[in-house]
């Protein structure tokens, strides 16, 4: 049994350079639930809450230096976010190809910015978001 973590963001702008029609945040809740029940994923934890600036901080402080990290904390934290923390087998792998999926079917950008879904990348950095955000 392995835990991972899941945030679904905020919208995504409806900016004009996509060129295609964004998908509404609660519609692509409602794709991702039945996706994690098909696959039989648990679903140990869930909380809906706007992000303070500081836990969004600390959440992304790897990307500290990055040049879109404040873009990406006002993204974070314009709108309520769905967190989940998901235990199944290999849920961390299984988790981001399910995301990486619907990030690829339904939100058609490769944007580090606005991708919509967070899903943890590894054993340690579930770990360290689980303390974060439970």
């Amino acid at each position: 049994m392995e835990k991972t973590l899941v945030i679904i963001k905020p919208s995504i702008p409806d900016v004009e350079f996509w060129k295609k029609t964004v998908i509404s945040r609660e519609y692509f809740k409602k794709i991702f639930d039945r996706a994690l029940k098909m696959k039989w994923f648990t679903i140990e934890k869930k909380k809906q809450v706007l992000l303070d600036k500081e836990v969004a901080e600390t959440h992304y402080e790897e990307k500290r230096l990055h040049p879109l990290f404040p873009l990406v904390i006002d993204y974070i934290t314009s709108e309520v976010v769905d967190i989940l923390s998901i235990s199944w087998e290999n849920s961390i792998v299984e988790v981001r190809k399910l995301a990486l999926s619907m990030r690829e079917k339904y939100i058609w950008n490769n944007s580090k910015l606005y991708n919509m879904i967070h899903a943890s990348d590894s054993v340690e950095e579930s770990k360290r978001e689980h303390e974060i955000h439970f």
